[in-house]
C-alpha cells in the first residue's frame, strides 16, 4: 500500500510537490481525476511526519501498489550497512537488510518503529544472528547517526497493534529495544491505578502540533499523528468556541481537548478512562501554560457526564456548552444518547444549539451515498424525536483502511 494526495486546493499543488520531492517522497507524474490534481508518494504510513503539514484542502488514501524506495546515504539502511561492515559477514548483512524495518517516527526523546510482520528487529532472523552484545552497540550508534541528526532521540522502542477491543486503547505490545531502565510490571496496578512514583518513573514524549504540545507516556497510552488535520480545524473554524463550554466525551491525552481551550473556551469537561491518558493531559496543560481550572478532568466513564456537569453547575452557575466532542474510533455512538442529554439539560438555561462532532470509520461508499448522514440523523432521532439534528459538514480526516475512512460528522442539534 502507498499514499496519494487528491489535491482540491491547487494553490497547494506546486508547495506539495516541492516538498515531497525535497525528501525523496514524490512520484512522477501528477495526474488529474476531475477538478483535483493526484499526487503519488512513496509514503506508506498515514502518521508520516511530512503529513502534519497538509492543509484542509488536501485528502490522503491509500492505494494498492509497491513502495518505490528511495535511500539516500544518509538513511537508516545506508547507516545499518556501514555499521556492520566487518562486523558480520557480507552474505548475512544483506539478509539482515531484507527484514530491516525502515518506517519510524520519532516522538523525542522516543524513536518508534512502525509495526511490521516482515520488517522488524522483533524478525528471527536478528534476534538469532546479532548477538546482544553488538545489538546494542548497533542501537547506541543509532541514537548519533546522520538519518536521526538532531532528533534528540535516547530510547528506541518497536510498536505492536492496538488491541481493538481495549476501550481505554493502551499500547500493551509496544516493545522496548534500547534505553529503557525497567520493563512495565505484569500486573493490573500500574494500568489501572498507578501512583505518582509509577508516573515519575515511565518515559514520557512530548510533540508540538499546531503550535500546541502534546505529552504522553509511550508504554501506556498510544498517540496518533493522523489527527492533526481535524485539530487543526477546530482551531481554525469554529469561532463559536471562544467564550464558551466545550465537553470531550474521550479525551484521551488531550488531542481535541487542548485544541479547544487555545481557541479559547471558556471551560472544558473532559472525560478519561485511562490514568495515564489524564496524566498526559495535566502535563499537557503545563506545558501550554493554560489554566488547569478551566479544565475539569475525570477520570471515569463519560456515563456520568450529566451527574459531573450539574455538580458543576451547582457551584459555579449554569453551562453553557457550544459543542460536544465524540472522538472515539471505530466508533462513538455510545456517547450519542449521552450528547443529546446534555442538550437537554442545558435547555432550562439556553435555547442556543449544541454542535456534536461524530467521530467514525466509514466505508467510503457510504460517505459517496450521504446513507451514514442519513442513518446518522435517523439514530438520533430515535434517541429523542422531538429535537432537530442539522448535519452541516462531513470532514474526510483520513483513511484507516483501504476504503475505510476516519470522518467527523458536524451535527447541530435544536430544538
Amino acid at each position: 500500500m502507498v499514499l496519494e494526495l487528491v489535491v482540491r486546493d491547487l494553490k497547494l499543488l506546486k508547495p506539495i510537490k516541492t516538498i515531497l520531492e525535497n525528501e525523496g517522497l514524490f512520484v512522477k507524474p501528477i495526474y488529474s481525476e476531475g477538478e483535483d490534481k493526484i499526487i503519488r508518494t512513496r509514503i506508506s504510513d498515514s502518521n508520516h511526519q511530512l503529513l502534519e503539514s497538509l492543509g484542509t484542502g488536501v485528502l490522503i488514501r491509500e492505494i494498492d501498489g509497491p513502495i518505490i524506495q528511495s535511500h539516500t546515504k544518509n538513511d537508516i539502511t545506508e547507516f545499518t550497512r556501514h555499521f556492520f561492515e566487518g562486523k558480520l559477514e557480507n552474505a548475512t548483512v544483506i539478509k539482515l537488510l531484507e527484514v530491516l524495518p525502515v518506517k519510524y517516527t520519532v516522538f523525542p526523546p522516543l524513536l518508534l518503529f512502525n509495526y511490521s510482520k516482515q520488517r522488524s528487529f522483533l524478525n528471527e532472523l536478528w534476534q538469532q544472528t546479532v548477538p546482544s552484545e553488538l545489538m546494542d552497540q548497533f542501537y547506541q550508534a543509532m541514537l548519533s547517526a546522520p538519518f536521526l541528526a538532531n532528533k534528540k532521540v535516547s530510547h528506541i522502542a518497536t510498536n505492536m497493534p492496538i488491541i481493538e477491543s481495549d476501550v481505554m486503547r493502551r499500547p500493551f505490545n509496544i516493545v522496548p529495544l534500547y534505553g529503557f531502565k525497567n520493563s512495565i510490571p505484569n500486573e493490573d496496578k500500574i494500568w489501572d491505578s498507578p501512583s505518582a512514583q509509577d508516573f515519575q518513573d515511565a518515559l514520557w514524549c512530548q510533540v508540538n502540533q499546531n503550535g500546541i504540545e502534546q505529552v504522553w507516556a509511550p508504554q501506556f497510552t498510544m498517540f496518533s499523528r493522523g489527527n492533526i488535520k481535524e485539530k487543526k480545524r477546530i482551531l481554525d473554524t469554529f469561532t463559536d468556541i471562544e467564550g464558551n463550554d466545550v465537553v470531550d466525551m474521550y479525551s484521551g491525552i488531550g488531542y481535541f481537548t487542548l485544541s479547544y481551550l487555545t481557541r479559547n473556551a471558556r471551560t472544558v469537561f473532559a472525560f478519561e478512562l485511562n490514568p495515564w491518558s489524564v496524566e498526559g493531559l495535566k502535563r499537557g496543560l503545563k506545558a501550554n501554560r493554560i489554566d488547569q481550572n478551566r479544565c475539569h478532568i475525570f477520570n471515569e466513564s463519560n456515563a456520568n457526564c450529566l451527574t459531573r456537569i450539574k455538580e458543576y453547575a451547582s457551584i459555579h452557575g449554569p453551562p453553557h456548552i457550544r459543542h460536544i466532542n465524540l472522538g472515539l474510533l471505530p466508533s462513538s455512538r455510545d456517547g450519542w444518547p449521552l450528547a443529546v442529554q446534555l442538550y437537554r439539560y442545558q435547555l432550562q438555561f439556553s435555547t442556543d444549539r449544541i454542535t456534536i462532532h461524530i467521530h467514525e470509520n466509514v466505508h467510503i461508499d457510504h460517505i459517496r451515498d450521504n446513507s451514514f448522514i442519513a442513518n446518522t440523523v435517523a439514530q438520533l432521532q430515535e434517541i429523542d424525536s422531538e429535537l432537530t439534528y442539522t448535519p452541516t459538514h462531513l470532514e474526510q480526516i483520513k483513511t484507516f483502511a483501504p476504503d475505510v475512512w476516519h470522518i467527523c460528522l458536524d451535527v447541530d442539534i435544536d430544538h
